[in-house]
């Protein structure tokens, strides 16, 4: 008995089922770019809108470090506070490719702690 792999779609098929996934997650971006050819072009509209070019992605990321490195707790601010506000900057730090690790994560939210 011979096992096959998946059916390989038309590149045309292929294309339209992309354009669909991509069309059916969108809310706002929708209009924009419902009438594209190719699930390429939404692809790249969309990461444009939403990650903005390189540019502004690596300005971003510098921004979010920035916030990291100097990240601290708000006076009278709650723990749950820091901890929501820090989890806000290293997510979004992740979601543009520059994680940081667990280490890390522990060691600065422990110095962020006003001291006693």
């Amino acid at each position: 008995m011979r096992i096959h792999g998946p059916k390989q779609l038309p590149r045309t098929e292929a294309n339209a089922k992309a354009q669909y996934a991509l069309t059916q997650v969108l809310n706002d971006d929708l209009s924009r770019v419902i009438n594209y050819k190719s699930a390429y072009k939404v692809w790249n509209d969309l990461i444009v809108t939403h990650e903005g070019t390189s540019q502004v992605k690596r300005s971003e990321i510098d921004r979010l470090r920035s916030q990291y490195e100097n990240f601290y707790m708000l006076d009278n601010g709650s723990i749950d506070e820091m901890l929501t506000r820090f989890t806000k900057i290293t997510n979004r730090l992740f979601s543009l490719g520059n994680s940081i690790g667990n280490d890390q994560k522990i060691m600065k939210v422990i110095r962020a702690l006003p001291k006693p």
